[in-house]
């Protein structure tokens, strides 16, 4: 009756679809174990007070970053035309990074200097988050933090 043939069994191919999803999830979460490598997102960069609060936005940008096996950083956020470069340190463990920073001709100047933060990766998010603050922010009023979310 059946002209199906021997061995062929469509839980197979269940199987199989499942085995290749979880190893992409497996793939991709293991990239959030070491901060070294390519990253990229979406960042904002604000203006902050006497406080050291934010008190306005100064722009927002793609960036590109990559952190070699030697901690030097290289990066772009491209709609702000600023160039990074800089060097990162393990923070904690290796998922993690201290970062210090330079960027520079970037479109609105008062977005160029120097940078300190840090670069935390979350496996369970699939993402890592960025934050900077202007290494002179604790002595100026006029300092920058930029912020956001980057992943593989």
């Amino acid at each position: 009756m059946s002209t199906a043939r021997a061995g062929s069994c469509p839980c197979r191919a269940i199987v199989l679809g499942l085995g290749a999803l979880l190893w992409t999830t497996l793939a991709g979460a293991q990239g959030y174990t070491d901060y070294r490598g390519d990253w990229r997102g979406s960042v904002m960069v604000f203006e902050l007070g006497a406080d050291g609060f934010q008190v306005g936005r100064r722009l927002a940008s793609d960036l590109r970053l990559r952190i070699g096996s030697d901690g030097q950083v290289s990066g772009q956020m491209t709609r702000a035309s600023c160039n990074i470069q800089g060097n990162a340190t393990p923070y904690r463990s290796n998922a993690h990074a201290q970062l210090a920073l330079r960027v520079d001709t970037c479109s609105d100047p008062r977005v160029n200097g120097r940078y300190e933060g840090r670069l935390l990766t979350s496996e369970a998010h699939g993402h890592a988050s960025l934050r900077l603050r202007s290494a002179t922010a604790a002595v100026k009023a006029d300092g920058n933090e930029i912020s956001g979310i980057l992943q593989r």
